[in-house]
């Protein structure tokens, strides 16, 4: 069970020096300092340029729950009776990104979203498919999207997930980043997808334009951490890694998965296929804050 005392500041008690999650490489280098104290610190892959923490907290309970924090405090105030309170903006991005997606997805049997959240994109993508199920790890959130949306929603880790049936799409959005061994995700996908089904994953872009010039300032200098809600003493580091195009491309490959498409995109267009300029800046340059890759295994 997931503790719901929650203490103010986080001080890990143990740190562990990690190799690259993505390909297990152990030769990095510095990339950046951050926290109230500098106290956490991301390398940068060589061989493949994922961004990750090492030394990081150790991954345990009280690393879980001082990092969730605030998601477990959100969703214990859920009233089960109101009604779901999600902005229009997010329902449409959903919308446009399942249209999206159903042309990769030829069989449209059975959805599964991991970190479903509010539930906003298993509403969406529910009317083209027989069942839409999620995964979440708050108990209170799942029994909310199931009584005011009616899709079912799961409380299991995904790296030991069954179920009755296999899915045609998987949806991992801004999950992966957040798991020690993103590996294992890739092995339970292969497991419980169809023949032939889309397995698609939202990250964060941490060579988008933004945080280069955030780093660029580090470097310079001009500025000590990316962002100044490090300079909080409760803040903790959730993010153990944080994706870039190359290590995304490489990691895929070195698992099986075939790349359908990918591109870079923001919640206005999260499908990067509007104006001229957002194709340019998301699909030919790779510069925009959020990074889509939709996948099969070989």
């Amino acid at each position: 069970m997931i503790s719901t005392n929650h203490p103010t500041v986080y001080k890990p008690r143990e740190w562990e020096t990690v190799a690259c999650p993505f390909c297990g490489s152990a030769d990095s280098s510095l990339y950046e300092r951050y926290g109230s104290e500098m106290q956490y610190t991301y390398v940068i892959c060589n061989h493949c340029k994922l961004v990750y923490q090492s030394p990081r907290p150790k991954y345990d309970q009280e690393f879980i729950d001082a990092a969730y924090a605030s998601y477990y405090q959100f969703t214990e105030t859920l009233d089960l009776n109101s009604k779901p309170d999600v902005p229009e903006s997010s329902v449409k991005m959903f919308q446009k990104e399942v249209e999206y997606l159903l042309q990769f997805d030829k069989k449209r049997t059975a959805v599964l979203d991991i970190g479903s959240g509010m539930g906003t994109f298993l509403v969406a993508a529910k009317p083209y498919y027989q069942e839409a199920v999620g995964l979440d790890v708050s108990a209170q959130m799942a029994a909310f999207v199931e009584k005011q949306l009616g899709v079912k929603v799961l409380l299991e880790q995904f790296e030991n997930f069954q179920y009755h049936r296999k899915f045609s799409l998987i949806h991992m959005s801004h999950v992966i980043e957040h798991i020690p061994d993103p590996k294992s995700w890739l092995d339970r996908a292969r497991q419980v997808l169809e023949p032939g089904g889309i397995l698609v994953i939202n990250v964060p872009n941490k060579f988008s334009i933004s945080f280069r010039m955030q780093h660029l300032f580090y470097k310079l200098k001009l500025k000590k951490q990316f962002s100044n809600a490090w300079a909080d003493p409760s803040r903790t580091p959730d993010h153990l890694f944080e994706p870039t195009v190359p290590s995304m491309r490489r990691f895929l490959k070195e698992n099986n998965y075939e790349i359908l498409d990918y591109f870079t995109y923001s919640r206005k267009d999260p499908v990067s296929n509007g104006s001229i300029m957002s194709k340019f800046t998301n699909r030919m340059l790779h510069i925009g804050s959020n990074l889509s890759f939709i996948t099969t295994p070989k």
